[in-house]
């Protein structure tokens, strides 16, 4: 018996086959990034006025490929995998920050002896990692390059907030934010509190509230006009985290960061 003809692939009028599949899949990825967390089928069936199956099979072929994962919820819900975000390393941009960025941050590797990241602000939604010098020590932190951290559970995205002006900050800490850890702050005037003391001294602290047992020290890096387009940070186990050394830590990665701002108006 033979088998039956393979349904043809649909296509947008005026398009070649495959067309429209691919601009759907465009959607759905579109849609993944612009939320800071992770999306159920039924609701990305809404936001994007399409059938909840053909969103299912769009999501299972991203998936397949390596494009979008699902989350570690006990209900199915959808997010943007690292590969997509370790994708972004080979732009230009991103390229030409972490070019000019390294020797700053083995330099400060060398000085600290931990775990140095190095994060890209990602449309004032996330930092993205690009580039990690890792510690010496063997016991350490580590996170996967394309790994995505929210703005209000790290150091880097605290200082990344400071140097955005003050309407802007508001808007962002007016969405809804997630409880990542215990130790997270979700408290709109309690973040903001933080950004006002990381203006002031130029970076910012993070206490196990990204990640269990994790503690870093962070500061922005910012464009010509005074935008922060990226952040750098000391991170470390809680074992070796030592309150008292904090302005000292906070006084390199402040260099650092203003280092690296230096050498990209160059």
């Amino acid at each position: 018996m033979t088998a039956p003809d393979p349904e043809p692939a649909p296509s947008a009028p005026g398009g070649q086959p495959g067309t429209q599949t691919l601009i759907r899949g465009l959607r759905v990825l579109e849609a993944l990034t612009a939320q800071d967390r992770p999306v159920g089928v039924g609701e990305l069936s809404r936001m994007l006025d399409l059938p909840k199956s053909t969103v299912q099979r769009l999501l299972r072929t991203l998936d397949q490929e390596g494009w979008a994962q699902t989350s570690d919820d006990a209900v199915t819900r959808w997010q943007l995998s690292p590969r997509l975000f370790a994708l972004a390393r080979q732009d230009t941009l991103s390229a030409s920050l972490r070019d000019v960025a390294m020797p700053h941050l083995r330099a400060l590797g060398e000085r600290s002896g931990e775990t140095i990241h190095f994060s890209v602000l990602d449309r004032d939604v996330q930092l993205v990692l690009i580039e990690r010098v890792d510690s010496v020590h063997p016991v350490r932190t580590f996170n996967a390059i394309g790994a995505t951290t929210a703005l209000h559970t790290s150091c880097s995205g605290k200082a990344v907030l400071a140097m955005l002006p003050h309407a802007r900050v508001e808007e962002i800490l007016a969405r809804p934010l997630e409880k990542v850890m215990p130790n997270t702050s979700v408290d709109p005037q309690h973040l903001m509190h933080q950004v006002l003391e990381a203006r002031e001294r130029g970076y910012a602290v993070n206490i196990s509230e990204n990640r269990a047992g994790v503690c870093a020290v962070g500061a922005a890096v910012a464009d010509d006009s005074g935008r922060p387009i990226a952040a750098v940070a000391i991170s470390m186990p809680d074992t070796r985290f030592d309150a008292g050394r904090v302005p000292e830590w906070g006084a390199w990665v402040r260099s650092t960061a203003r280092a690296i701002t230096g050498a990209l108006s160059r």
